[in-house]
């Protein structure tokens, strides 16, 4: 479907750019082709290259010949990289360095018709690996070209990493299918201010991009300086929960934003709220290959798409975590998540177990609460162990173990969590929403207005 698409183009057409490459779509069935014969002797191959045409032309030749692809992000530590070469058993990874065998020992066995292993930012250190088949990416993709139409097609902005695949299959894959120019960015990562997105931006005359929520501030922050963006018709923000009110502020200020809802275990995009098709405080509807269901306030998921997490098999019906409403319309509403999985505003999935008991290993910690879901960070409230304790040290020593996306930026001390004042449950464990309650304020809307205010 992909493939005979792109065959379908003007071959004059601009297919890929970036700061140093310009393709036709003419141009692309050489370049895969002479990639796919460099791939000769591949089993499994992972891409750890920044984003570039590249990137894009070594995943499409994978996804040609069979060969089963695995993005390394860039936002993962070397021990996570480590967990995903041997879990995915990746015999070759390319690298700036070029195509070299990893030496990795072959752990993991990819089911049949794998084409992409995708692995979430890491609930914990060791992340799962979704396998994918490439007829589930190409249902996405068909189906956001299906809901979008022919006058969403123009130049595609990639701003987020490739290896993410929300970028990977919803913006190249998707663009590629409609006939778009692919312009691909030299930002990367989420660590980044995104200080110069909207000049990104401005300088493609890019019609459509992906954000996450705090890109999508960064944004807004800009525009309120450097003027509204004309040619951009259509902003798709998914990756984290998105106040209604945020979405409104940037409508004001003529930015087209969209909000979407998306699993890997989906092979990205769920739900899309679109210009035809909206409706504000929602994710919009499902695409039209998805079925989905609410069973006791949990969206579940029928025939999902993947081919199951490494090492195990695909269920029929996929329980997403997620709690939610559909309503007569048929819009996606999404109330809350069913265990504690933190998902910061740059779309990062962090369990709060995990930094908490990473920050547990420091002496001057006596217990600890963690949190920041739809922040840009996570901040914790800390019971010392001693009123001497040197806790900004902790801290710091405890975030040099910690990729940048799970480490804690601001913390608050607080008193002792208790059985007797109701913050620990009679078996030691700390009652989560009690303490958050106790201790903190999250009001969006708040932030929100301070956060335009300051950039304007």
């Amino acid at each position: 479907m992909l493939f005979e698409a792109i065959k379908n183009h003007d071959p004059d057409k601009i297919a890929l750019h970036d700061e140093t490459r310009v393709l036709s779509y003419g141009d692309l069935e050489l370049e895969i082709q002479t990639r796919m014969d460099a791939l000769y002797g591949v089993s499994v191959l992972g891409i750890a290259l920044d984003n570039s045409v590249d990137w894009v032309l070594w995943d499409l030749a994978a996804l040609k010949a069979e060969i089963p692809c695995v993005p390394v992000p860039p936002f993962f530590t070397k021990e996570q990289i480590s967990h995903l070469l041997h879990s995915a058993s990746v015999s070759h990874i390319l690298s700036p360095e070029g195509l070299r065998d990893t030496g990795t020992g072959r752990e993991g066995v990819l089911p049949t018709r794998t084409a992409k292993v995708t692995f979430t930012s890491g609930t914990t250190g060791t992340p799962k690996g979704v396998c994918l088949p490439k007829s589930a990416m190409e249902n996405v993709a068909s189906s956001i070209v299906d809901i979008l139409g022919d006058e969403f097609v123009g130049t595609h902005a990639c701003v987020l990493p490739l290896a993410v695949l929300l970028e990977n299959v919803a913006g190249v894959y998707a663009g590629l299918m409609a006939g778009c120019t692919i312009n691909i960015s030299g930002l990367q990562g989420f660590g980044q201010n995104y200080e110069n997105v909207h000049k990104v931006l401005k300088n493609t005359e890019a019609s459509s991009t992906i954000l996450v929520p705090e890109i999508l501030r960064t944004l807004m922050a800009q525009v309120a300086i450097h003027g509204s963006l004309p040619h951009l018709k259509f902003i798709a923000v998914g990756g984290s929960k998105v106040d209604p009110a945020l979405v409104q502020q940037a409508r004001a200020m003529s930015l087209p934003v969209y909000e979407g809802y998306g699993l890997s275990e989906c092979a990205s995009v769920v739900s899309l709220n679109t210009p035809q098709n909206d409706k504000l405080g929602s994710v919009g509807k499902l695409l039209p290959h998805i079925k989905a269901r609410i069973i006791d306030v949990e969206i579940q998921i029928k025939d999902p798409g993947f081919l199951g997490y490494i090492g195990e098999t695909v269920p029929h019906v996929f329980n997403t975590g997620d709690l939610g409403q559909l309503d007569d319309n048929g819009f996606l509403s999404i109330t809350g998540r069913k265990k504690n999985v933190l998902i910061t505003s740059y779309g990062r999935n962090v369990s709060p177990e995990w930094v908490e008991a990473t920050l547990l290993t420091q002496s001057a910690i006596a217990q600890v609460i963690v949190y920041g879901d739809a922040q840009p960070f996570l901040s914790a409230l800390i019971v010392l162990s001693s009123p001497q304790a040197d806790i900004q040290g902790a801290i710091d020593k405890a975030n040099q173990s910690l990729p940048d996306y799970a480490q804690v930026k601001v913390f608050k001390i607080v008193p002792p969590f208790t059985v007797q004042n109701g913050t620990l449950t009679g078996t030691g464990r700390p009652r989560r929403d009690q303490i958050l309650t106790l201790y903190t304020q999250n009001n969006e809307k708040e932030k929100t207005h301070e956060f335009l205010q300051h950039a304007g």
